[in-house]
């Protein structure tokens, strides 16, 4: 799937969305946009890092995601009804990003029919990732769901070699897996004693996946990178 919906556009295109573009500074904790705000941008970060969250009853910041520099921020927020953020967003760090109001990115990508098209084709996928993510989090326990987690970044890395480097802290891993730290901590440590994987710092050696997969009850073609899609 493709990294972002600018992706879909030629040259052109992205020179018109470009065009329009509103450089944006923020600093250390600065608030982006706050959860039920009306969606007036979506925002590309340029530098820095801008955290992804929910304000929980108790008041505590449930993480859902870390954006990094060349990531896009609520693209999908911008074909909405009604036209909201379904979480909020504060910069990690000083942050540099460009913003894209909604009616310029309306005019860029729904102007051609073949554009349109792709923005419905990058959406499915998108919606049906996510599907597929709900359906590993309430059908597999936590040692499936972090062979899975790490077969998907196993394939999306340009280099594998038989091994992960993880793209986020643990602690955000944690949060996608649907699990405490101390869970995964748990689980990460009966892998490595079990001997099917090594570690350091974010980099994971997988020393027998057939093994590992068959330790928790799965297939080793889940590591396969033509595999698209995982099911549970």
């Amino acid at each position: 799937m493709p990294a972002s919906i600018i992706s879909l556009l030629d040259d052109d295109e992205k020179t018109r969305l470009f065009a329009k573009r509103k450089k944006i500074q923020c600093q250390s904790g600065q608030q982006l946009f706050t959860r039920g705000e009306n969606a007036e941008h979506m925002y590309l970060v340029d530098k820095g890092k801008v955290s992804l969250f929910r304000l929980m009853p108790n008041g505590d910041e449930k993480l859902f995601k870390v954006f990094m520099s060349g990531e896009l921020i609520a693209e999908m927020a911008m074909f909405m009804e009604p036209r909201t953020y379904p979480l909020s967003a504060k910069a990690d760090q000083d942050t540099e990003l460009s913003g894209f109001y909604y009616k310029d990115v309306l005019e860029v990508f729904t102007h051609s029919a073949q554009t349109s098209l792709k923005v419905m084709n990058y959406m499915t996928n998108h919606i049906h990732h996510l599907m597929n993510t709900v359906n590993i989090l309430t059908q597999v326990n936590a040692q499936q769901r972090l062979v899975m987690k790490l077969a998907e970044i196993y394939r999306m890395q340009l280099k594998r070699e038989g091994k992960v480097s993880l793209p986020v802290t643990k602690r955000l891993l944690a949060t996608q897996l649907g699990m405490t730290p101390e869970t995964l901590s748990r689980a990460i440590k009966k892998l490595k004693s079990d001997h099917y994987i090594e570690e350091s710092g974010n980099h994971i050696t997988l020393i027998d996946i057939p093994a590992l997969c068959e330790s928790v009850d799965l297939t080793p073609d889940i590591f396969n990178p033509l595999k698209v899609i995982l099911q549970p």
